[in-house]
């Protein structure tokens, strides 16, 4: 009981500190310096970001998971395994960094520091992961939770100084952005493999045995965050790439993927959640489709909300967080957003797929979605730009959800409980109306998006989509 306790406890204020600090750094730090860049150089950051992010399933290739597995299994045996496998992990990060270099020289990039710092940025990122899956692996939770947020709130009190006292600190620019990252992940790494040599004692870094046993295993998780990186951030780069203005365009799409990828959060955290639960309970059938529909109750409730606010809203949300009046980066915004329908599919029923061992069919459905976006793009991106983006993001990742969702459905034999799709419509719609009237009867902004949070989590409780009775049932149950 007092473990259980401590591991909630842990898990609540992981929670706590990533709702205070990850939304001030994305909407606080990040926005603000794409502000003061401007969209054209902050575009070309976004681009060859989300370029590196698609090569980082060499980081990795399955094998933090993997260990982490190996040293909870092995508690007593910390020595012998952590100097292999950070062996491997250095290895995998010089893969990287020149496979990303390469690609780069290919591809025509022009930007090199930038590349580089990204590239060092998005190692030390991966490294930070592994030193806090030896943390959490030895079950030290709480130690974990401030670790995941340590690089951001590094990150918030320097780049807070640019802001506050320009005069002292002088101008941001895109680089002294990157710099400070670089050096504040570098810190992030150090503290955590302190506290390990602390905690878990010293060990030596040497070359392993490679078992290609665990090479086989692995590459099916490697091949899924490939395409899943491929599908999520292969169109910024295309896009600043093939378009004109492909620079200024990459920033418009920046500007809306950052509401994006903010709203994905609530989505990944579910995920971290369901993917434990239904490997342990995929037996159970009625318990796995209960909390199965429950997840994606929560999520598309949430995603559904989301994309009609900013429908209705997009010239308040651009005005607030870009100071900005301009009518495309509006009707980007309008786009971009339900896209965030799709991933919400996909992170409860890829979830799913994965946690009953059916990586394989995941893959192929990724593939499937990955290519129909990549050509999607190629298509829409020379006439509409940003615009096409989101457009081939909202039918790409919305089929790969339905995909996911159907494949679920047959071989799992989950109901997709036909009622709450019925829901999902009609929440929509009376939003929907809701902010139509407001607009007609001229209601102040702030108060249209109070009305519709309550609006929406009225309607949600009333019909039985969202019960916090049922989520404390599903969080004892995954103890």
């Amino acid at each position: 009981m007092k473990e259980s306790r401590h591991f909630y406890s842990s898990l609540g204020l992981l929670l706590l500190l990533n709702i205070l600090i990850k939304p001030v750094w994305i909407f606080g730090i990040d926005r603000q310096v794409q502000n003061v860049v401007g969209f054209s150089v902050y575009g070309t950051y976004f681009s060859l970001l989300n370029f590196s992010i698609v090569f980082s399933f060499l980081l990795d290739w399955g094998f933090t998971g993997f260990f982490n597995r190996q040293l909870a299994a092995q508690r007593d045996g910390f020595d012998a395994i952590a100097g292999k496998f950070i062996y491997i992990k250095l290895l995998f990060v010089l893969l990287y960094a020149a496979t990303v270099i390469l690609a780069g020289w290919l591809t025509g990039v022009d930007h090199w520091e930038i590349l580089i710092a990204v590239i060092i940025i998005q190692s030390l990122t991966s490294l930070f992961v592994f030193l806090r899956g030896i943390i959490t692996a030895k079950q030290w939770f709480r130690t974990d939770a401030w670790l995941s947020v340590l690089d951001k709130g590094l990150m918030i009190v320097l780049f807070s100084g640019f802001f506050l006292w320009p005069a002292f600190t002088g101008s941001m620019t895109i680089y002294s952005f990157l710099w400070i990252q670089v050096l504040c992940s570098a810190a992030a790494v150090l503290t955590a493999a302190v506290l390990v040599l602390r905690k878990a004692g010293l060990f030596t870094i040497k070359s392993p045995v490679i078992n290609q046993t665990i090479f086989r295993q692995a590459i099916p998780f490697a091949l899924i965050v490939l395409l899943m990186s491929a599908h999520y951030r292969l169109d910024g780069f295309l896009l600043e790439r093939m378009h004109p203005d492909g620079a200024w365009q990459a920033g418009v799409y920046a500007s809306a993927y950052r509401l994006l990828d903010a709203g994905n959060m609530i989505g990944y955290l579910t995920a971290s959640f369901l993917l434990p639960f239904v490997a342990r309970h995929q037996n159970n059938g009625p318990m796995t489709e209960a909390v199965t529909n429950n997840s994606r109750h929560l999520l598309l409730v949430f995603s559904i909300a989301a994309s009609v606010t900013v429908f209705f809203q997009a010239d308040f949300v651009q005005a607030v967080l870009y100071h900005s009046a301009d009518p495309y980066v509006s009707t980007v915004l309008q786009w971009c957003l339900p896209a965030l329908i799709g991933y919400s599919l996909v992170q409860v029923y890829g979830t799913v797929m994965t946690a009953t061992g059916n990586i394989v069919s995941f893959c192929a459905i990724v593939l499937a979605a990955l290519l129909l976006n990549v050509l999607l793009n190629v298509l829409l991106i020379p006439s509409l730009g940003a615009k096409g983006c989101c457009i081939a993001a909202v039918i790409s990742h919305g089929l790969c959800g339905i995909a996911c969702m159907l494949f679920t459905s047959q071989k799992s034999r989950l109901s997709l409980n036909l009622r709450s799709l019925l829901i999902y419509t009609f929440i929509a719609a009376a939003l929907a109306g809701y902010f139509y009237a407001g607009k007609r009867a001229d209601l102040n902004e702030w108060i249209l998006l109070a009305g519709s949070l309550v609006i929406v989590i009225a309607l949600a409780m009333i019909t039985g989509l969202f019960s916090i009775r049922k989520w404390k049932l599903y969080l004892e149950q995954n103890q």
